[in-house]
């Protein structure tokens, strides 16, 4: 079997500006993609926030961002229906403004 060691033998061969493109070509492929709710999943977890809006829960926020699935721990403090976004106080006690179409799932 062949070790070969693909792009990387070639880098010292490469101009700078060569090299440099082809690590941000590699970071955007490792990007995640924005996944996609149909109706009755946005539904559900619609009633998820609502339901841990009225109790004041504590709920784990899975939400898309930069091409980064990022998830947060905290309750929600409000919802701006002007802005499309969700208030949330994690459990540093910071505010983080998460919009209702980056939302992907909350446990």
């Amino acid at each position: 079997m062949v070790n070969d060691r693909g792009s990387i033998k070639w880098t010292s061969l490469m101009l700078p500006e060569h090299v440099e493109l082809l690590k941000t070509i590699w970071s955007e492929d490792k990007r995640a993609r924005k996944p996609y709710l149909d109706e009755q999943e946005l539904e559900v977890i619609n009633n998820q926030m609502m339901e841990a809006y009225q109790e004041i829960r504590l709920i784990k926020l899975i939400y898309y961002y930069d091409g980064k699935m990022l998830e947060t721990i905290g309750t929600i403090k409000k919802f701006d229906q002007r802005s499309q976004k969700v208030l949330l106080k994690d459990i540093d006690e910071e505010l983080l403004s998460i919009p209702f179409q980056a939302i992907y799932r909350i446990e």
